[in-house]
């Protein structure tokens, strides 16, 4: 494989992986989110686990393929100090949106599945846990964003 593939491979990966990473995110928000409303506390509840762990499967190998070929794609641009400061604007809003994820969403999930809520503390918390999946649905479409924009901005330097 010739660097310039290797390059391509690496940055598609990039754009790919975590904008399907922050589709998966947007799709929760838009089908679980939407229902989640309309369903009975207990009966959410009570359902939350099978769900969650569903997405899980699916969500959690697109964050780590999103990691590798971030810093990998960061690692390729280092030398080239305006499409790495691009990149590590990617990286740190992957950074944020995963100290997010284990700071809040974790520990609630793991709440929601022990069964820690009655059924009005159930409603409080899906309320606040969809109205900050939003913000995190947002950080998360920036990565792909700035992502493309580094690739962009290093297709702009002449060939060397």
């Amino acid at each position: 494989m010739t660097h310039a593939t290797y390059r391509k491979t690496v940055n598609i990966i990039a754009i790919v992986a975590s904008a399907a990473f922050a589709g998966g995110g947007f799709l929760i928000l838009l089908s679980y989110g939407i229902r989640w409303l309309g369903t009975d506390p207990l009966v959410w509840r009570a359902g939350f686990w099978d769900e969650f762990l569903n997405f899980a499967l699916t969500i959690i190998p697109l964050n780590m393929i999103t990691l590798i070929a971030l810093v990998l794609s960061v690692r390729l641009d280092w030398h080239d100090r305006p499409v790495r400061r691009i990149w590590m604007w990617a990286v740190w809003l992957y950074v944020a949106n995963t100290v997010f994820t284990l700071g809040y969403f974790i520990p609630q999930n793991i709440l929601l599945i022990w069964d820690s809520y009655t059924a009005a503390e159930a409603s409080t918390v899906r309320a606040t846990w969809l109205g900050l999946h939003v913000t995190r649905v947002a950080i998360a479409l920036a990565v792909p964003v700035f992502a493309l924009l580094a690739v962009l901005k290093h297709m702009e330097k002449p060939a060397t």
